[in-house]
């Protein structure tokens, strides 16, 4: 973790900024002729069971391979019966735009495009330190009856350690008990994170490097 944030731009600037509308669900009942030539879809229902949603990109990253085969899973997993997808319409860095979201077939659809937007950033926090951190474990969560965030467990120097991690999306309010924010964006981040909490960005998940060092601290 870092204690300040760097001043450079982060790469594309691309983001969840806000959900504005989401698509229809798409199902297909299993044909049991589905054939996953990428060996990896087993392992990519391990992580939905975890995440709830993914997009392809966060699914390519925590595999650590291309797109492309991440996509082909998914495919495969769709034909199969065993997952579903939404196309989600949001703000999209500077621009408005759309992306895929998948979940598992037995498990509902986000409730609308902002939550949507959150569950594909929670995805791209969750691809990195999946990889990345100690002991790690994680589960969605909702506060309440209303935002969904994510508790992710892990150890340092043997100690189990906690953090709930949030990630508002434009016109949300950051939830206060959380340790760790997920802004769109590092200036969002850098004027709306509480004093003394983490934060990190969409567009710093996008970009390469390890997630230790896409957190920062605000001191003042």
């Amino acid at each position: 973790m870092q204690e300040n944030a760097g001043n450079g731009p982060p790469s594309k600037g691309i983001n969840y900024a806000k959900g504005i509308a989401l698509g229809m669900p798409q199902y297909k009942r299993g044909d049991n002729e589905s054939i996953d030539y990428t060996g990896r879809a087993f392992e990519l229902m391990e992580m939905l069971a975890e995440a709830t949603a993914m997009t392809t990109g966060a699914a390519a990253t925590a595999l650590s391979c291309h797109r492309k085969v991440a996509g082909s899973a998914f495919n495969s997993l769709w034909w199969a019966g065993m997952v579903r997808w939404v196309n989600v319409f949001a703000e999209i860095g500077q621009f408005k735009g759309q992306f895929r979201l998948w979940f598992p077939a037995d498990g509902g659809p986000p409730k609308n495009a902002q939550e949507a937007c959150r569950l594909a950033a929670l995805g791209l926090f969750y691809a990195l330190a999946r990889n990345e951190v100690p002991g790690f474990k994680w589960h969605v969560v909702r506060n309440g009856k209303s935002v969904v965030m994510a508790e992710m467990r892990f150890t340092v120097a043997d100690n189990a350690t906690q953090w709930i991690i949030d990630a508002p999306r434009r016109e949300e309010n950051p939830v206060p008990n959380a340790d760790v924010y997920i802004f769109p964006t590092l200036r969002e981040g850098k004027i709306l994170t509480p004093p003394g909490k983490m934060y990190t960005a969409d567009e710093l998940l996008f970009a390469p490097g390890e997630l230790r060092r896409k957190i920062f601290q605000k001191t003042t």
